[in-house]
């Protein structure tokens, strides 16, 4: 193979694998926002969220003995006085809620 299509091969290469982790970071971002919101639905309306956060990539967790791939995060919420947080972890691959719990 010459070396201008060792270069396209290179060149081919790396836009794939940057392709690639552009849709994993785009879909990372589009779930998090939608399971934010579940969790916001999960705690009700008298909760005011006033942060959140999600963890920047995919995790391996173990929920009830299954291990999956997984969306960590939390919220705080305030309600009167009374600040709280809240941890949850859902399905990397159908944003399915698996546990949300008060710290």
């Amino acid at each position: 193979m010459s070396k201008k299509g060792i270069g396209s091969l290179i060149l081919a290469s790396t836009a794939l694998v940057a392709g690639v982790a552009a849709t994993v970071a785009i879909k990372h971002h589009v779930d998090s926002n939608r399971i934010i919101e579940k969790v916001k639905n999960v705690l009700g309306d008298d909760q005011k969220v006033i942060g959140t956060w999600v963890e920047p990539l995919y995790q391996r967790v173990n929920v009830d003995g299954e291990s999956t791939w997984g969306i960590v995060g939390g919220v705080t919420t305030l309600d009167e006085d009374d600040v709280s947080q809240y941890h949850f972890i859902a399905d990397a691959m159908s944003g399915e809620l698996l546990n949300i719990k008060k710290i």
